[in-house]
């Protein structure tokens, strides 16, 4: 596979984006250098800016690195304005055209099959230990794997479960369930929505945008049924998407749709203010429900399919080593300690996100009780990272846009089956071997 692939379709990615904003920080000193006697090794690493703790912690932890690696290896951080746009992933681009991609680079999670795919980042298997890869949640060996080569570990986790008003249940006598083993059904949150949307106030929030969203969360409807948006290899699409099982699933978000048990355009404070008694959500929710005195909320399990899997949402910003550096092997040290248990803990506690590794939560005492116990079980246990694909972009941008249509009463079959077409069409075009 070529690197001159990646420029186009980068450009019309759908990325959830954990990340954004614009600075320089640099931890380090400018250039780069050869490897010549002595001499220090100087690495570049790239990353979307966030925001103001999440950076912190980066400079915090590649000083500590430089640190700990003086006079052999020096990281310099350049932090890249992204924004709404595209900014990070174009420097990216002309990067690719160029062979002047940087040592180390951070990448969103479903892009790590396509950077792997056109050779824009190397296999890592070789620099972590089976000890290590078993301290990553199974989530982010899942994401970072492809073709049985290990990329990019995980910076961090996520995970989307059920937020409810507590208010609310209590005023119907519902109970959400706190043990896994009782983890609502489809049905069962149906009845929940049916109970309580009324009088202003709708069954559940679950759309936060009508892009990648779309895919992230509601993929686990198809694996709690026992499939996946495409098959295992991520080169067919068709019998997947478009299945029994794939039809049952968009029919129930179509059912609830036509039922208006929730908001398709919803407002995005609409869980907070007491107008919906459930919402599908994460953790970057919880630090706003500070600001809102009046709502007692709590954690439940992603919702699954009578009979089936529990699943949850995951994935973020990982972080490799590219095609194009002159010293990988100190890069992947970089990487290592980038991901390790001490950074995972930082980034987690600083970000109010789950960590990527179980160490991590060694140290999180809040993980241990109920409301973050439920994503810290998911996270561990159960979660399931988005195809890995190098058509990833494709399949995303139609999926969403099917849902939707589904949504506001396309026929389904054919809804699926265009994602289908589509999808196959793409891969075989550009990546089939």
């Amino acid at each position: 596979m070529k690197k001159g692939i990646i420029t186009a379709i980068l450009a019309a990615m759908l990325i959830t984006g954990c990340s954004s904003g614009g600075q320089t920080n640099e931890a380090g000193s400018e250039g780069s250098s050869g490897n010549a006697g002595n001499e220090v090794i100087e690495l570049n690493f790239w990353r979307p800016q966030a925001g103001e703790a999440e950076d912190n912690v980066y400079v915090k932890r590649i000083e500590e690195f430089n640190k700990a690696y003086e006079g052999k290896i020096k990281m310099k951080m350049e932090v890249i304005t992204r924004g709404n746009s595209f900014a990070y992933e174009d420097k990216i681009n002309a990067a690719v055209a160029s062979n002047t991609l940087p040592d180390v680079i951070a990448m969103d999670g479903p892009n790590i099959a396509n950077y792997a795919a056109s050779d824009i980042i190397i296999p890592l298997d070789e620099h972590f230990t089976e000890e290590d890869m078993n301290d990553f949640v199974p989530s982010i060996v899942q994401q970072g794997t492809f073709k049985e080569k290990f990329y990019a570990p995980g910076l961090n986790e996520s995970s989307v479960v059920l937020f409810y008003n507590k208010k609310i249940m209590d005023q119907y006598g519902i109970t959400p369930p706190d043990k896994m083993e009782d983890a609502w059904t489809w049905e069962e949150w149906y009845d929940v929505m049916k109970t309580t949307a009324k009088d202003g106030v709708f069954g559940t929030n679950m759309i936060n945008d009508k892009g990648e969203w779309m895919t992230y969360a509601f993929e686990q409807l198809w694996i709690s049924g026992g499939t996946d948006l495409v098959n295992d290899e991520g080169t067919k699409a068709d019998g997947f998407v478009n299945s029994e099982q794939g039809i049952e699933a968009a029919a129930f978000l179509q059912k609830l749709a036509n039922e208006k048990l929730f908001n398709i355009d919803p407002k995005p404070t609409e869980f907070e203010e007491g107008k919906a008694a459930t919402k599908l959500g994460g953790p970057w929710n919880i630090p706003g429900f500070k600001n809102y005195p009046d709502l007692e909320w709590g954690i439940t399990y992603f919702p699954k399919k009578a009979g089936g899997a529990l699943t949850a949402p995951s994935g973020s910003w990982a972080v490799g080593v590219s095609a194009d550096s002159e010293h990988p092997k100190e890069a992947a040290e970089a990487v290592k300690w980038l991901t390790n248990k001490d950074s995972s803990t930082e980034l987690a506690k600083a970000i109010s996100m789950p960590a990527s590794r179980k160490s991590a939560f060694e140290s999180m005492a809040e993980y241990n009780e109920l409301p973050l116990r439920i994503i810290k079980e998911q996270v561990t246990t159960v979660s399931n990272a988005r195809p890995v694909t190098p058509a990833y972009p494709v399949l995303t941008q139609k999926f969403a846009e099917a849902l939707i249509d589904i949504m506001v009463g396309a026929d389904v079959k054919k809804s699926l089956d265009n994602v289908a077409d589509i999808y196959d069409e793409e891969f075989k075009r550009n990546f089939a071997e």
